[in-house]
């Protein structure tokens, strides 16, 4: 009896340690599970960080005007977030348009600047100042053509109406070219004429001054002046 009871003992003692032995593995094994993925967790929070991080810095050289350290701050980063990446964009978009209106492409300028990819206030600030620059320049390019066209425009009309001009007060003096005349406009306020008037000799080699006249195209009135 008393040495059934003592191997009953042992069996008891020995079921106990065997029980003890697994939760202690099932601790170690739970601890090793935590420590992982707290491990995995401090490494994306870190990542976050640096990327939160190069985003405000970027931001900071923007408003600095210094757009090309914000580019390569940001496109050095790892594991960039969504802003960080889309911030990326934008800058790059900009640097190229800024490219393009430093060399006075201003259409290719003002095709770089697309729409904003980030929630950057001021990227945004920097897009619509540097559009504005464009505009400005694409306003003064279009009113210099077309003020060099009108100029044009009007030295054709002024030729014309003083060959007109020329010949009327040509037949009508008898200032023709088979005699050897050379009429000469030098200045008109509005229909009122100064007709400069020579003639070549029979071989063309002396010309000679036969009179400075006004001429009215309108009333074909003709004055001598010298």
């Amino acid at each position: 009896m008393t040495v059934n009871k003592f191997f009953k003992n042992v069996s008891v003692g020995a079921a106990a340690l065997t029980l003890v032995l697994t939760l202690a593995g099932c601790g170690n094994s739970q601890s090793a599970s935590s420590t992982k993925s707290s491990s995995a967790n401090s490494s994306t929070q870190s990542s976050e960080n640096d990327s939160t991080k190069a985003v405000r810095s970027a931001n900071r050289s923007i408003r600095n005007n210094n757009f090309q350290a914000a580019y390569d701050n940001l496109n050095n980063t790892n594991n960039r977030s969504n802003e960080a990446n889309n911030l990326k964009d934008d800058l790059q978009n900009y640097l190229t348009a800024k490219r393009a209106y430093d060399n006075g492409d201003y259409q290719t300028a003002s095709n770089n600047l697309k729409p904003l990819k980030s929630t950057s206030t001021a990227m945004r600030d920097a897009y619509t100042t540097l559009q504005s620059k464009i505009n400005k320049k694409q306003n003064a390019k279009t009113t210099t053509s077309s003020s060099s066209s009108q100029r044009i425009a009007n030295q054709q009309a002024s030729a014309k109406t003083s060959d007109s001009v020329v010949e009327a007060f040509a037949n009508k003096m008898g200032f023709t070219g088979e005699k050897g005349y050379s009429i000469i406009p030098t200045s008109a306020n509005g229909n009122v004429y100064k007709l400069e008037v020579r003639q070549n000799n029979s071989d063309n080699t002396v010309s000679n001054m036969i009179g400075v006249y006004q001429y009215n195209s309108q009333t074909g009135a003709v004055t001598k002046l010298q």
